[in-house]
């Protein structure tokens, strides 16, 4: 049985890289290359996702004729919601995560991963209830080389069917990277690689690993120092929850290392795992 034939109804979780897209591809040959009305495609835009993130997902919804639903967190009546937007529209300053940020009243951490949760997960099972849903199918880019997490997605997720047809087909990344390679258009992201996949300056991404990415394109993190210096004023905020992370310098602090220091060819691999995909 072809696991890219999967049960609907369905969403199809769409992070922008390139390992989702394979498995949308995928999915739509499965399904004769046109996909069910009771199957959704969802993107999740934080708002700091890389410029060349959002034209992919353009570029793939207007070479494959697939629609995609880009969705966003929303603060309504003191109520977490969602709301649909276009390439056109979509945050590109952060909005979806000040709004949290400043409902929530501290920032997400190691330890309170509340970000992807709430900007993704939840947004998009809002989108869906939305709908008038039941139960249904969430179709998640991870691979088979990905063992670790594909054992831990299948053990988290009790209250909904999760789907990995990637793994269950046995694709790896040397599947995907090849068949990007055939297609017309690709993800182009800076240095032709992944680090600055996702939030560009996400908190768990490795300390090396930041300083690089400051280093070649610095003004993704001016975002993420802003909050760590203003986030008290929201009140409450306390210790750890006034830093995305207190385990290593703000991020004020490491923008500085990154411009005054020489770059090292080492790197400490202290990148932390996360739900978000590629």
């Amino acid at each position: 049985m072809n696991p890219y034939l999967i049960d609907t109804p369905a969403t199809i979780s769409f992070s922008g890289g390139r390992t989702s897209g394979f498995m949308l591809r995928k999915i739509l040959d499965a399904f004769g290359g046109k996909l069910p009305d009771d199957v959704l495609v969802c993107f999740n835009n934080t708002g700091r996702e890389h410029p060349k993130t959002y034209e992919f997902v353009r570029d793939v919804e207007a070479h494959w004729g697939c629609k995609i639903h880009w969705l966003e967190y929303r603060i309504v009546d003191d109520k977490p919601t969602f709301a649909e937007v276009t390439f056109e529209t979509a945050s590109r300053k952060g909005e979806p995560f000040d709004a949290l940020i400043e409902h929530r009243k501290m920032l997400p951490n190691p330890t309170s991963r509340f970000c992807t949760v709430e900007l993704k997960i939840r947004t998009a099972a809002r989108a869906i209830r939305a709908r008038g849903w039941g139960e249904y199918t969430n179709a998640i880019g991870l691979r088979a080389d990905e063992r670790h997490r594909v054992a831990r997605m299948r053990g988290d997720n009790k209250n909904e069917l999760v789907a990995m047809p990637i793994a269950d087909a046995g694709h790896t990344i040397d599947d995907v990277l090849a068949f990007w390679k055939e297609q017309p258009f690709d993800l182009m992201l800076p240095g032709g690689n992944n680090a600055f996949g996702n939030c560009v300056g996400c908190f768990l991404k490795g300390y090396d690993k930041t300083l690089r990415l400051m280093r070649e394109e610095p003004e993704h993190f001016e975002w993420w120092a802003e909050k760590e210096r203003t986030v008290k004023s929201l009140g409450r905020v306390t210790g750890d929850g006034a830093l995305f992370r207190a385990d290593r310098p703000t991020y004020a602090q490491l923008m500085e290392i990154a411009r005054t220091q020489s770059t090292f060819d080492f790197d400490t691999y202290d990148t932390l795992p996360c739900a978000c995909t590629d």
